[in-house]
């Protein structure tokens, strides 16, 4: 039998200095259930609630030392047993200014002896509901707090998210636009101009990787993120990365150490995901390495997994930050005096991409000032019996060195913007391309009716129609020659999901916005001659 309805057994202190009266509460309270300890003087149960404090007391007035009323007072003083239930009890004491007293000296209820035992197991069970109630309320109250701290927490990092991102962005299009509007003055010589160019193309390329660590975990809260396996060579997705942050530790005279096995064996994975990978975990070693300092990387196999570790002898993380560094919106120092640049999302972004391909993350640091290490755990692939002609590398954005012929091409090219249209034409003429241009589907196919191209791009997002009903109306064309022209997409949507409706759509190819003129310029010529081809 349970006696406190959900907690077996509680507890109670039953003091009298009367042995009989004392004998006859303890074996009632017994036999309905309860764990019943005894004092016969008031220190003894003083004594006896601080080593073991009891769900509640059955307290007698009359004791020969204390007074039950002078052992109520100090219970209920004390913040520890304040809580605790008084039952008081007397057979002397028993007209009404007693019982006022008994109450106004804490106690939670008053009973007259003799008492039937029913009577006195009923009370014990109200003022043990009572408590229990109170205790529920009080955790109640303070997993609302906890709440509401973790709230207006979780509110502040965002506002500082939030804040840095206002600087993050406004940052480089300030040094954009002031360039430009110096540019515009014709007070730049040469060698400025040239400064000034380069200087918008470094922070455009800050712009875009911004945005790209913006829509990442927008993918990433949405569930939207996806892979696209295939088997997958580590060792070559490491050099590459290591070659996209080699200028920067060249500026600062970091040293760059490895120790990449070459026999390691493929894992099956995203290659553009995993590059993303070890380009943000070098990078943020890199610009966390002070001048002169040291990053080392390592790539080994060990058991059924690929083991990459990056080292640094950088400005460390603190202990306390430590078990918060794969957490989103969260940087070692949101303040205006940081010393690094960035929304703090990359680590967020790695933790994301190794869960996702069944892999492991994590973070090892003395210390500030005492460098850090960050390993990742990444499963072999399965199904590997030997080297894989499929392993390859992602060539990272960089401007392209080919120069592409396209003398004499014809383009038809489509796009509602209008600075957009113009830069991308230029950019092919320049290349010997004839481009003629559109602002609409209609138009387009107006254009390409009147004279058709040998090759259309066309952006996807569109007033009226957009480019998927473009390129319907060209596949489902009476003319075979104009159902067959090859067809760019030019556009902004790169996600897993825009890549397969793309092709499915029927579009040849998919370049994603903002394109480099030679990359453009070369994806062209590819594509004209792999048309010609067939």
């Amino acid at each position: 039998m349970t006696a406190d309805r959900g907690t077996p057994r509680a507890t109670i202190l039953v003091v009298d200095d009367d042995e009989a009266h004392r004998y006859a509460k303890v074996h009632t309270l017994r036999r309905a259930g309860f764990e019943v300890h005894e004092a016969a003087r008031g220190m003894d149960a003083l004594r006896l609630i601080a080593e073991r404090p009891p769900r509640l007391v059955v307290l007698d007035v009359n004791l020969p030392d204390l007074s039950g009323w002078e052992v109520c007072r100090r219970l209920k003083r004390e913040p520890e047993t304040a809580t605790i239930p008084v039952l008081q009890m007397s057979a002397s004491y028993v007209t009404e200014a007693d019982t006022v007293r008994a109450l106004e000296g804490g106690a939670d209820a008053c009973l007259t002896e003799p008492i039937e035992p029913p009577v006195l197991i009923a009370t014990v069970r109200a003022l043990l509901r009572a408590r229990r109630a109170e205790e529920e309320l009080r955790d109640a109250l303070a997993r609302e707090q906890a709440a509401r701290a973790a709230a207006e927490a979780a509110s502040r990092t965002k506002d500082d998210f939030l804040a840095t991102l206002s600087h993050e962005l406004r940052s480089p299009l300030n040094a954009i636009l002031s360039w430009v509007r110096l540019a515009r003055t014709d007070r730049l010589d040469t060698e400025k101009q040239k400064h000034a160019l380069e200087v918008i193309e470094r922070n455009t390329r800050l712009q875009m990787r911004l945005i790209e660590e913006l829509l990442d975990v927008s993918r990433i809260v949405s569930g939207k993120m996806r892979l696209e396996l295939e088997l997958v060579d580590v060792a070559p997705l490491v050099h590459t990365a290591l070659e996209s942050i080699r200028p920067l530790a060249e500026e600062k005279e970091i040293v760059v150490g490895t120790a990449i096995d070459p026999r390691v064996a493929p894992i099956a994975a995203d290659a553009y995901r995993v590059q993303q990978v070890f380009v943000n975990l070098l990078s943020n070693a890199v610009k966390f390495t002070p001048p002169g300092g040291r990053v080392d990387v390592a790539v080994r196999d060990e058991d059924s997994h690929t083991v990459i570790s990056i080292k640094d002898t950088g400005r460390g993380i603190a202990p306390a930050f430590l078990p918060h560094i794969f957490e989103r919106f969260r940087q070692g120092d949101a303040s205006t005096t940081r010393g690094a640049g960035g929304l703090g999302l990359g680590l967020a972004i790695v933790r994301h991409l190794v869960d996702l391909h069944g892999g492991s993350v994590a973070a090892e640091s003395a210390g500030v000032d005492k460098g850090s290490t960050f390993t990742v755990h990444l499963p072999i692939a399965k199904a590997h019996t030997g080297r894989t002609q499929g392993a390859h590398a992602i060539a990272l954005p960089r401007t392209s060195t080919e120069a592409p012929d396209l003398s004499g091409l014809r383009i038809l090219l489509v796009d509602d913007e209008a600075d957009a249209r113009e830069a991308i034409s230029f950019a092919l003429q320049q290349y010997g391309a004839r481009v003629r241009q559109s602002a609409s589907v209609e138009q387009a196919i107006r254009l390409l009716e009147a004279e058709p191209p040998d090759m259309i791009i066309s952006d996807i997002a569109m007033p009226g129609e957009d480019g998927y009903a473009l390129v319907q109306r060209i596949r489902e064309s009476s003319n075979a020659d104009v159902g067959r022209l090859p067809i760019i997409a030019l556009t902004a949507y790169s996600s897993l999901d825009d890549r397969q409706r793309i092709a499915k759509a029927g579009f040849d190819l998919q370049l994603a916005k903002p394109v480099e003129p030679g990359h453009l310029a070369a994806a062209v010529g590819r594509l004209v001659q792999r048309t010609r081809g067939a």
